[in-house]
């Protein structure tokens, strides 16, 4: 059951950087693409990290349903950790999909030498 615990690093800390790598990978790919009229390259590392951000917040969710239980309001005891680690992975990773969507969206219409 330990190993299931990847899940929430993957988004609170793994997705976050993919996402920058992304934007990092596609600022050194944009003169290529220029140079051959093509954004493929392009689209491919926003379309991976995007697709890695989904599947990051996905596993998360599903970390958060099987750990997420009753708890009293006034006392929040410690197993109350890892449903909350887990839901805040599954927002940042959703956060993170949605932003490199947000940055992918330009390379549809404008053109990679503007």
């Amino acid at each position: 059951m330990k190993h299931s615990g990847i899940s929430i690093w993957l988004g609170l800390l793994v997705a976050p950087a993919v996402v920058l790598g992304a934007q990092s990978l596609n600022y050194v790919l944009v003169q290529i693409a220029c140079a051959s009229g093509r954004h493929t390259a392009l689209d491919v590392v926003s379309a991976l990290a995007f697709g890695f951000s989904v599947i990051a917040a996905w596993l998360a969710y599903r970390r958060w349903r099987a750990t997420v239980g009753r708890f009293h309001g006034s006392y929040v005891p410690r197993g109350a950790r890892r449903p909350f680690l887990a839901l805040m992975a599954m927002l940042v990773a959703a956060l993170c999909a949605v932003i490199q969507l947000t940055m992918w969206f330009p390379q549809w219409l404008l053109s990679p030498c503007r």
